[in-house]
């Protein structure tokens, strides 16, 4: 209903017109997402899902700066809802990213890591970004 709104403006607007391979298709589940648009599955959900939910219970400071309190930061969990797609999970962590301080780029960059784990070469620092 977004983009169907005469009040909804956007530069550019990307429409993914397929439903997820790995979860049932349902409407809720359609893209657009707010910050991203991903055609495919995500290989390390998983994981990420359970890093996100360790770090729920420490997530005060960020959103000080946004005049948010603990139990309006707490009504926002889980941020990796178990019944949203991997792409609607990974576009709900870029958002709070963004929404937090980080810049998309930088946001991108600490969700989709360059290789390293193989690369001798590669700066420790940026291994540990």
């Amino acid at each position: 209903l977004d983009v169907a709104s005469p009040l909804f403006k956007s530069y550019m607007c990307m429409v993914h017109s397929r439903f997820s391979t790995n979860t049932n298709p349902s409407w809720d589940r359609a893209q657009p997402f707010r910050y991203m648009a991903h055609n495919g599955e995500i290989n390390t959900l998983r994981g990420n899902v359970n890093w996100m939910r360790a770090r729920e219970g420490i997530m005060d400071e960020p959103w000080q700066g946004l005049g948010l309190s603990r139990e309006e930061v707490e009504a926002l969990f889980p941020i990796c809802d178990p019944s949203t797609s991997d792409s609607g999970n990974f576009d709900n962590v870029l958002e709070l990213m963004s929404l937090t301080g980080r810049d998309l780029p930088e946001a991108m960059m600490m969700m989709i890591p360059e290789a390293w784990q193989n690369d001798r070469l590669m700066d420790d620092d940026k291994k540990a970004f």
